[in-house]
């Protein structure tokens, strides 16, 4: 099974020190992309192997820079994660947060305010392809049985997941991105199909 890259998106309360930023990142071994776009904020690029090694050592490293930070993970930087960074410097520093979860922490909040975010994701996206990608989170994630489920050939749900991931960039064969899309679909707009 390959692994898939993942967007680490930071921010920090203060300027970091780029050097010292990226020598501890050299040291988790693991080959990873950073682009700065502030002295306080940028994105890694790294494989979802990345945030293990991370998390080991993100607490000494916020205390070494003496800084607060927030680390947002997530299938592409847009909109959304612009947004969730922010929130989440604002009330979970200090931590490594994926997309789904922060927005379901916002929700249980009662503060629903990245929901027109969430939904503009999938607004582009044809009904057939999201009620493939629908069928296959009720059928976890097998795609056997959400080929049966639609009844449609296994190439032809093949080929439409293959055009969700492709028009979206969300791979839902990972945990993670089926989550958020699943978040979507009990909070967006979505109305499924029965069957």
């Amino acid at each position: 099974m390959c692994t898939m890259n993942k967007y680490y998106i930071f921010l920090a309360s203060a300027p970091i020190d780029h050097k010292y930023f990226e020598e501890s990142l050299d040291s988790l071994e693991i080959p990873y992309h950073i682009e700065y776009l502030s002295k306080d904020r940028g994105y890694i690029i790294a494989d979802e192997n990345f945030f293990i090694r991370l998390d080991g050592i993100i607490n000494p490293m916020y205390e070494d820079m003496g800084v607060s930070m927030a680390i947002l993970i997530s299938h592409k930087y847009g909109d959304l994660e612009r947004k969730l960074l922010i929130d989440e410097m604002n009330y979970f520093p200090n931590q490594i947060l994926f997309v789904e979860e922060l927005i379901l922490k916002e929700f249980s909040f009662g503060d629903y305010t990245s929901l027109p975010l969430l939904t503009a994701l999938f607004k582009e996206v044809s009904r057939e392809l999201l009620q493939t990608a629908f069928v296959f989170l009720r059928c976890g994630l097998n795609a056997t049985l959400a080929s049966e489920k639609l009844i449609i050939h296994r190439n032809t749900f093949n080929y439409r997941l293959a055009k969700f991931i492709d028009k979206t960039g969300l791979d839902i064969r990972d945990y993670h991105n089926a989550a958020l899309l699943e978040t979507y679909f009990h909070f967006g707009n979505y109305k499924p199909r029965n069957y």
